[in-house]
């Protein structure tokens, strides 16, 4: 089993508007993602107890993966592991 991190782990969040929070937690996410983590979606906004916060920033991390690294040919292939109830993301 892999170990789980989770987008709020390392995070120096920032209390001002518009200043790059959402994004900088995608960037976290692909890059776990990529070392081989297993990967929890949680937002900014209230430490991760927002579900509605968390399901649109795990949206947002697989509108980047589709843009990015063709999210579509890794679900074809089966090389990748999408949790939607969970917001957990995982290479296989």
């Amino acid at each position: 089993m892999k170990e789980v991190k989770n987008t709020l782990e390392g995070f120096e969040y920032t209390d001002q508007r518009r200043s790059g929070n959402s994004t900088r937690q995608i960037n976290i996410a692909i890059d776990l993602l990529f070392k081989g983590y297993k990967v929890e979606i949680k937002d900014h906004w209230e430490h991760g107890r927002n579900r509605k916060t968390n399901e649109n920033l795990f949206e947002r991390v697989l509108r980047r993966l589709q843009a990015e690294h063709r999210l579509d040919m890794l679900i074809k292939e089966n090389k990748i592991k999408i949790d939607g109830t969970e917001f957990t993301i995982e290479l296989l």
